[in-house]
């Protein structure tokens, strides 16, 4: 490949992906370049040690380069993508309300990714889930009340700055009263700017202790005109938010999302987001694109409208400057504070989330006996946050010593002597309603185990209510069902 010009302001402002386990050279030129963040998703992170190794070639071609994932835990991993998280969801947090065990979450969390050289962890969620559809958000919200969220958002980010992580809260001015994903759509919140500001913008005055901030792409008329991410209100409203207090970095959620990549289209957003006052452009996965292609389209697009005037170029090389600044200093936070060993954090990630997910599962009316049992998953709506993964209680219930088996709805279920049904938005996603009605009409007796939020939940005797689908709550479900939790 010939090698190529880069301008070092505009890298300066940049996170990229690339594909795979192995640092491609276009990569490493750019990071020799003064690319400021490179953006890791599961298909870099196969498995701590390969992770480990990748990081540290980031950072043995930049040194100060912050390389970035977004682990969440619960639903949203990367480093786990494999196997589903350790870690419950931040709904599941919320719900044992313990702000001591959330930060022992955050802390066992950030143990494991600084045992990885990872820098910059896109987390906590600040979003207040108040819409019970709400296909992206739901359990990665720590609540539908927005105290109990900047109470445990702050505990999360507190343990992962004590393992000498960076943090991100996301998605400002607030995600959780959208019945649309922004992967595939443009969220718009029609509410009155005082009842959006008094419940989804107060968890945001957590803001100053947090090392940066995603911005969101979503629609609020109410606030200003233009998805958050992309638009001049966005910056202001922060500012105004924690009179003037913040001095961290404003990221963009993912430019490659339809909601801003279908219009005004991926390159003139990445324009606008740095219009609009983002410090750092996360540019997205390089799964459904050319990765190269991605950071060079950016580039090009900020480069050309530094040369048409568009864009200053004194304020372009004073952000860039901020930028770097704030991630070097990422860096060595990250470099002074000793990691432990991937098998030592694994396991007490392990233990926390066993212990929290115990903790967290709510049932009722809900036993099964040691006999033939068919988990039938009835969820229909792609998750695209948290990517596609087979459900888990199936495995829960055999490691419990139960025979059994996954089914597709619903007629096959007939000859089971029990059955157990997997649910999440019941309510709002037609396809998963009519598979439950239709099943409970011939089977009343099928326990139902709620996945999403517990306002989503369907309206049943034998209910269990999970808080979210990972590891951890499955095997909690289960040793529920199997033997009440003991």
């Amino acid at each position: 490949m010939e090698r190529r010009t880069w301008d070092r302001d505009v890298l300066g402002l940049l996170m990229a992906p690339f594909t795979g386990t192995e640092l491609p050279d276009w990569t490493g030129e750019a990071l020799e370049a003064g690319l400021a963040s490179v953006i890791l998703f599961g298909h870099n992170t196969p498995d701590a040690a390969t992770t480990a190794r990748l990081a540290r070639a980031i950072h043995a071609r930049a040194e100060d380069c912050a390389v970035a994932i977004d682990e969440e835990g619960g639903d949203v991993t990367r480093l786990q993508a494999a196997t589903g998280s350790s870690l419950p969801t931040a709904w599941a947090l919320g719900e044992i309300d313990d702000v001591e065990l959330t930060r022992a979450a955050g802390r066992a969390l950030g143990d494991l990714l600084a045992a990885c050289d990872l820098d910059l962890d896109l987390a906590p969620v600040l979003d207040v889930s108040t819409d019970p559809a709400n296909p992206v958000i739901g359990t990665r919200a720590y609540s539908d009340d927005p105290d109990r969220v900047a109470a445990h958002a702050r505990a999360f980010a507190t343990g992962l700055t004590e393992a000498g992580l960076g943090t991100c809260a996301k998605h400002f001015p607030g995600h959780g009263a959208t019945a649309a994903d922004s992967h595939t759509a443009l969220p718009r919140i029609d509410l009155p700017a005082r009842e959006f500001e008094r419940e989804h913008l107060a968890p945001w005055r957590i803001a100053p202790w947090l090392d940066s901030v995603m911005t969101a792409h979503v629609l609020v008329p109410a606030l200003g005109e233009g998805p958050a991410s992309i638009s001049p209100w966005s910056r202001p409203l922060l500012d105004r938010a924690v009179a003037g207090t913040f001095h961290g970095l404003v990221i963009t959620d993912a430019l490659d999302m339809a909601a801003v990549a279908a219009d005004p289209g991926y390159a003139e957003a990445a324009v606008r987001a740095v219009e609009s006052g983002a410090d750092l452009l996360c540019l997205g996965t390089s799964l459904r694109r050319d990765d190269e292609q991605m950071l060079r389209e950016a580039h090009d697009a900020l480069a050309g409208a530094v040369a048409s005037g568009r864009l200053d170029r004194e304020m372009l090389r004073a952000r860039a400057a901020h930028t770097r600044e704030t991630l070097r200093s990422l860096r060595t936070r990250r470099r002074f504070v000793p990691a432990p060993t991937v098998e030592a954090a694994m396991r007490r990630l392990e233990e926390l989330g066993a212990e929290a997910a115990a903790r967290a599962v709510r049932a009722r009316h809900a036993h099964l006996d040691p006999v033939a049992t068919a988990v039938v998953d009835l969820r229909r709506r792609a998750q695209h946050a948290s990517g596609a993964r087979r459900q888990q209680l199936a495995d829960a219930l055999r490691e419990h010593g139960l025979e059994a088996e996954e089914l597709a709805p619903p007629d096959q279920a007939a000859r089971h002597a029990q059955l157990v049904a997997v649910t999440r938005l019941p309510r709002s996603d037609p396809e998963e309603g009519r598979h439950l009605a239709e099943l409970l009409a011939r089977r009343p007796e099928t326990i139902v185990v709620h996945t999403g939020v517990p306002d989503a939940a369907p309206d049943h005797r034998r209910l269990v209510l999970a808080h979210g689908g990972g590891r951890p709550l499955m095997r909690a479900v289960a040793a529920l069902l199997v033997d009440g939790g003991r």
